[in-house]
């Protein structure tokens, strides 16, 4: 008997794993945000929903994830440089597409504006900016669409 159940797992394992007839890429990237909902104002220990509108630009591309990133930027006063410096943190966002091209298919042209909702936990007080990826400029470099953000007890 285990022996018929060890053969059946490896036979269905096998046909699962056949895709001679599936012809589809699959790739991913990141689309550029049009516009956020981001409140001006959080207070910690709390979830806050922010609405990312981004663009899709055809049928083959599907919403897979948002890539967050957080880092800190610490500003000198130019005025008194023996003040301590200002501490900002900087959570930024990417929406990221999965792109998927079958073989002999052609996508068309979407040119919508789709949304996708994150939620943000709020765990330290401070300054914040949320900056979300909004494409590339004419040099290659990012553009980003940010908003300040205070969070506070």
């Amino acid at each position: 008997m285990k022996k018929l159940l060890l053969l059946f797992v490896a036979t269905l394992t096998l046909a699962s794993c056949d895709s001679s007839d599936d012809d589809t890429d699959y790739y991913f990237d990141a689309v550029p945000t049009v516009s956020a909902d981001v409140p001006a104002t959080m207070v910690t220990d709390q979830t806050y929903k922010i609405t990312i509108d981004y663009n899709q630009p055809t049928t083959c591309y599907s919403y897979a994830t948002t890539n967050i990133e957080s880092s800190v930027e610490e500003t000198e006063n130019e005025d008194n440089p023996d003040e301590e410096p200002t501490v900002t943190k900087i959570i930024t966002f990417a929406v990221i597409n999965k792109i998927e091209v079958k073989s002999g298919d052609e996508c068309e042209d979407l040119d919508v504006i789709a949304q996708t909702p994150v939620n943000f936990e709020t765990l330290e007080t401070g300054s914040y900016i949320f900056r979300f990826w909004a494409g590339l400029d004419d040099d290659g470099e990012s553009i980003f669409l940010e908003y300040p953000v205070q969070i506070s007890e």
